[in-house]
């Protein structure tokens, strides 16, 4: 192996890898860690909803959160959940809406043997909420993905 080959695998290495899910319906969930350099707690992890090529909405969760993401995904989703940003230190920030006026977020709610994830994005024209429903059989593979990124946005901090 020259210098080149070498590099590359670690190039491919570091670089975070995405991971996605399509229904049959075309609506896609992408699972993206952020890959920048961040203070400890504050690199993130994102989740994009795409159902169609006008209609997509991001969350970002950070490395501080989203244990909690994966302890809800780690049993079957039975009630709704969503996501409560929290300052390093483990303190609530509140509702992420309630102290910036973004309305930025992300909600779980349970369906027969399924669940829907929504993303809520605030934009430049407005807020935007894209939903995708994943069936049972793919909440752990979520969460799976999830634990990587989350390994590659820890990696990120320093």
């Amino acid at each position: 192996m020259d210098f080149r080959d070498a590099l590359n695998t670690v190039t491919a290495e570091l670089t975070p890898q995405p991971w996605d899910y399509t229904t049959p319906d075309g609506a896609t969930l992408t699972v993206i860690p952020a890959g920048l350099r961040e203070d400890p707690g504050c690199a993130e992890v994102y989740l994009r909803v795409t159902r169609d090529k006008a209609h997509a909405a991001q969350a970002a969760i950070t490395t501080t959160d989203l244990p909690a993401l994966l302890t809800v995904l780690g049993e079957p989703v039975t009630s709704h959940w969503e996501h409560e940003p929290h300052y390093t230190d483990g303190t609530a920030k509140g509702r992420i809406g309630t102290w910036l006026g973004d309305d930025s977020g992300l909600a779980l709610n349970p369906m027969a043997d399924a669940f829907t994830l929504t993303a809520i994005e605030d934009t430049d024209t407005g807020t935007v909420a894209a939903s995708v429903t994943l069936p049972e059989a793919q909440r752990l593979p979520l969460a799976s993905a999830l634990r990587r990124a989350l390994d590659v946005a820890r990696g990120w901090e320093g």
